[in-house]
C-alpha cells in the first residue's frame, strides 16, 4: 500500500474510532438517564401507593371510631346533633371527605353532613341510586356487620367516587348506617402532592375500567398515548377493594426523541470527524517531509558521481539544505498552528459552557450541569493530547462544595416565614444574638431550622398562658452545640427515640395537629449527612429541648 493510501487509511480508522466511542459514550448516557428516570417512577408510585393506601385507610379508621363512639354511651344517644357534632369533628381532622350521611335500616338517608350542600339527599332512599353493586354492598355490611366499600361509580353529589358503608350495631341490632362520601378528584387532590401531578401522568383503574386518568393521553384508547413513555403500574389494596394505578413521567421529566440527546451525539461525531481531517493533513506534511528529504540524498549522491558539477551540486545541496531548513521550520509552524487552531475552538466550548454556568445555571435542569460537566471533561482531555506538543496542560475540574454562612440568617428567615403563627399564638421568641456561622448545603440546613420552629409553633399547646420559644447556641468541649427550646406540650421519656423513626407521631401531636410523622426524621438524616447528631430533653407539660450538632469545615 502507497503512503498515499495509508494516508487516506489511517485517516479512515481514526474517524470510526472516535465516532464508535462517541456513540458507545451516548448510548450509555441514555441507558443511564433512562435507568435513572424509572428508578425516579418505581419510587414516586410506590410512595403514592403508600400514601393512597394510608389516607383511605385512615378515613375508614375513623369512620369505625365515630360509629363506636356513637354506639358506646348509655344510655343510647343517636340524636341528630350528636351526628353532627361527630361529623364536623373528622371534616376538621380528616380531610378528604364530600360527604358524611346516616341511613338509617330501612335504607333512608336521614342526616347529612355538610347540610348546606346535601340538603336535597336527605329523607331519598339508597334504593333510588338504581346501583345494583351498591345496593350489594350495603347488604354485605348488614350481614358481615363490618364496613364495606362500594365500586366507584357516579356520585349523587356529582363526579366520579365511592363510598365506605359502616353499620351501627347496637345490643346486637343494625340501627343505621354511617356512609363517607368520597368524591375521587377532591380525594387525590388532598392525599397527593401537586408537585407528583406536574411530573407525572395518574391513571387509577378498578375492575378493567378507568376512573382517574389526569390528562387523556394517559388513557390507552386515546389517540395520544405514547407506548414509549415508561410507565410503572402497582396495586393499591383499599379495605378489599383493589385499584391499579400507573404512573407515567411528563413533558418535564422525559420528552419522547427518535435520537436523545442529540446535541452530544452530534458534537461527538462533529468532533471525530474534525480529528480525522487533523491526522490526514498531518500525514500529508509528513509525505511533504519525506519527499524533501529523499531529494537532499539523492542530490549529495549525484554530487559524488560528477565530480565537474562539484560547485554547481554543491550550489544546488546548499539550495535543497535550505529548502529543507524551510521545510522544518514551516513543519514546526505547522504543528504549533494545527495545535493553536484546534485549541481555539475547545477553548471557546470551555468558555461557553462556563457562560452557561455563570449566565444560566439558575434555570437550567437538574441533569444540565452534570451534561455540562461530561462536556467540559471531554473538551479538556482533547486539548490535553493537542497540548503534548507545546507541553501545555489546562485539565481542570468543577468541584461542587459546602459553602459557610450564618446560622442566624437562616433562623431569621424562617421566622419570618412562621411571624403569622407565631402572632396568632402570641409566642414569644428569643434568638441569640451572636450566633455562629456553620458549614454544609445552606437549603438542608434551613430545613432543618423550619423543621424545628414550625414543631414548636405546632405544639406550644393551645393554654399556655406564656409561649415562649428560645434558639441558640453552646459550646461543649469545644464543640457547638445549638438548641431549639420551647414550653409547650413536651414528650414522655419513653418516645424519645420513637419520634425519629419515620411515620411515627405520638398521641399527644395527633390530638395537637396534623403531620407526617417525617420531619424529625428526615431533620435526623440531614444532620448525620452534615456529621452531626441530634437528640432532645423534655418532660410532659413543660415543653422540649432539641440540640444538634453539625461537622465543621473540612481543613
Amino acid at each position: 500500500m502507497s503512503f498515499r493510501g495509508l494516508k487516506s487509511f489511517l485517516s479512515l480508522i481514526a474517524f470510526v474510532f472516535f465516532a464508535t466511542l462517541t456513540i458507545l459514550l451516548w448510548q450509555a448516557q441514555n441507558q443511564h438517564e433512562r435507568q435513572v428516570l424509572m428508578h425516579l417512577t418505581e419510587t414516586t408510585a410506590e410512595q403514592l401507593r403508600i400514601r393512597i393506601e394510608g389516607f383511605v385507610n385512615a378515613r375508614i379508621a375513623s369512620l369505625e371510631l365515630l360509629a363506636d363512639r356513637w354506639v358506646e354511651r348509655q344510655p343510647p344517644d343517636f340524636s341528630q346533633q350528636r351526628f353532627l357534632t361527630f361529623s364536623n369533628a373528622l371534616f376538621r381532622h380528616y380531610p378528604g371527605f364530600t360527604a358524611i350521611n346516616w341511613i338509617d335500616p330501612e335504607g333512608y338517608i336521614r342526616w347529612v353532613f355538610p347540610k348546606e350542600e346535601n340538603a336535597e339527599k336527605q329523607g331519598k332512599n339508597i334504593s333510588a341510586y338504581g346501583n345494583a353493586a351498591y345496593i350489594a354492598t350495603i347488604e354485605r355490611a348488614r350481614n358481615e356487620l363490618q364496613y364495606a366499600l362500594t365500586p366507584c361509580m357516579e356520585l349523587f353529589e356529582g363526579g366520579t367516587g365511592f363510598e365506605i358503608l359502616v353499620p351501627l350495631v347496637h345490643d346486637g341490632r343494625i340501627q343505621g348506617y354511617i356512609d363517607g362520601v368520597f368524591q375521587l378528584k377532591r380525594l387525590l387532590d388532598v392525599a397527593v402532592s401537586r408537585e407528583i401531578f406536574s411530573a407525572f401522568d395518574l391513571v387509577i383503574s378498578e375492575g378493567g375500567h378507568i376512573i382517574y386518568p389526569s390528562m387523556d393521553k394517559c388513557d390507552p384508547a386515546s389517540p395520544d398515548y405514547d407506548m414509549k413513555i415508561p410507565r410503572i403500574v402497582k396495586q393499591v389494596n383499599l379495605g378489599g377493594k383493589i385499584w391499579n394505578i400507573q404512573l407515567a413521567p411528563t413533558a418535564t421529566l422525559y420528552t419522547p426523541s427518535l435520537v436523545p440527546n442529540f446535541p452530544f451525539l452530534a458534537f461527538g461525531l462533529a468532533l471525530s470527524a474534525g480529528l480525522a481531517i487533523l491526522l490526514h493533513l498531518l500525514l500529508h506534511r509528513m509525505e511533504l517531509y519525506r519527499e524533501s528529504r529523499d531529494t537532499a540524498l539523492y542530490e549529495i549522491k549525484e554530487r559524488k558521481k560528477v565530480e565537474e558539477a562539484l560547485r554547481e551540486n554543491e550550489k544546488k545541496l546548499k539550495e535543497t539544505l535550505d529548502e529543507l531548513s524551510a521545510a522544518n521550520v514551516e513543519m514546526e509552524s505547522f504543528v504549533y498552528t494545527v495545535s493553536h487552531d484546534l485549541k481555539t475552538p475547545i477553548v471557546t466550548i470551555e468558555g461557553f459552557i462556563g457562560a452557561l454556568r455563570e449566565d444560566f445555571g439558575q434555570v437550567l435542569a437538574g441533569d444540565a450541569d452534570k451534561y455540562l460537566k461530561y462536556m467540559s471533561d471531554a473538551a479538556l482531555k482533547m486539548e490535553s493530547l493537542i497540548n503534548d506538543l507545546l507541553n501545555l496542560s489546562r485539565i481542570g475540574r468543577v468541584t461542587e462544595k459546602k459553602t459557610v454562612f450564618p446560622f442566624g440568617t437562616v433562623v431569621k428567615g424562617a421566622i419570618k416565614l412562621l411571624q403569622p403563627q407565631i402572632d396568632a399564638r402570641g409566642i414569644e421568641v428569643h434568638v441569640q444574638e451572636d450566633l455562629p456561622e456553620v458549614f454544609g448545603e445552606k437549603k438542608r440546613i434551613t430545613q432543618v431550622v423550619d423543621n424545628f420552629l414550625s414543631n414548636a409553633v405546632k405544639y406550644i399547646g393551645k393554654d399556655n398562658p406564656s409561649p415562649r420559644i428560645d434558639v441558640g447556641c453552646n459550646e461543649e468541649n469545644g464543640q457547638k452545640v445549638f438548641y431549639f427550646r420551647d414550653n409547650g406540650i413536651g414528650i414522655e421519656e419513653m418516645y424519645f427515640n420513637k419520634i425519629f423513626q419515620i411515620f411515627q407521631r405520638l398521641p399527644a401531636a395527633k390530638r395537637a395537629g396534623d403531620g407526617t410523622g417525617m420531619g424529625l426524621t428526615i431533620v435526623k438524616r440531614i444532620i448525620e449527612y452534615h456529621g452531626g447528631r441530634i437528640w432532645l430533653s423534655s418532660e410532659p407539660g413543660k415543653g422540649t429541648t432539641f440540640f444538634f450538632t453539625l461537622k465543621d469545615k473540612d481543613v
